[in-house]
């Protein structure tokens, strides 16, 4: 399994003027059909993809999405029984949309999304919407966001803190604090995206087992937490 982090690893670009970088990014791989993520709300299904026999999953970790603390981003690479990548999908605000198909000719939007690259024939290449992180085969996809612009500017930061509860076992604040974390995302990082995207440089030790990550995560968030200066240990967070 390890070998296939690298191997498969999709390859990312983000904004230039992008605030956050990938913290850490945990993998797992499935190889049943119809299993269902252990980190994601969704099953997988083999038939989108003919041929596919397993599904890798990349999960990304920020410390922050540009309108509140702690984001987890997707990418699922779908792989057939010769390791060849026959499909790929990509986190998009709770939901996920295809990345590539091996018949790119029946996509619709074949400007945008047929131009999905594989770099060497394993590597996808994959867009991170400004601030809020989607992953995308095409800037121009990010363009159906409708608050494309005004999420990195006007309405960063409006939900403080926003994890699930899983990960705020022990982590209680008060809804003042809660503003001041809104306030501080807004205050320190709000920015006018460029459209112009850099690849990321990621390295072999930002990949860690995806319990692992799981393991670190409400770590992370204590972190920023105490940056701020926020007692975690006061009334409980209300969604």
């Amino acid at each position: 399994m390890e070998q296939d982090i690298v191997k498969y690893e999709p390859i990312i670009y983000m904004d230039k003027k992008e605030p956050f970088r990938l913290k850490k990014i945990g993998f797992t791989e499935y190889s049943e059909d119809g299993a269902r993520s252990s980190s994601f709300n969704r099953a997988f299904d083999f038939g989108n993809y003919p041929k596919a026999v397993r599904v890798l999953e990349y999960v990304y970790y920020l410390d922050y999405d540009i309108q509140h603390l702690y984001d987890l981003e997707h990418i699922w690479i779908y792989v057939d029984k010769n390791g060849a990548v026959v499909g790929a999908e990509g986190s998009y605000h709770g939901r996920f949309l295809c990345a590539y198909r091996k018949d790119n000719s029946s996509f619709a939007i074949k400007r945008a999304v047929a131009r999905a690259e594989i770099e060497n024939k394993s590597h996808v290449v994959m867009y991170s919407q400004p601030g809020k992180h989607a992953m995308l085969a095409s800037p121009e996809l990010m363009w159906i966001y409708p608050e494309l612009f005004t999420a990195c500017d006007r309405l960063s930061g409006i939900n403080g803190l926003d994890a699930p509860k899983r990960y705020l076992e022990g982590i209680k604040i008060s809804d003042e604090d809660n503003r001041r974390i809104a306030e501080y995302i807004k205050a320190n990082y709000s920015f006018v995206p460029s459209m112009e995207f850099v690849r990321c440089d990621i390295s072999d030790g930002d990949y860690v087992r995806l319990q692992d990550l799981q393991e670190m995560i409400p770590g992370f968030i204590k972190a920023e937490l105490d940056k701020l200066g926020v007692d975690y240990g006061g009334q409980v967070y209300k969604d």
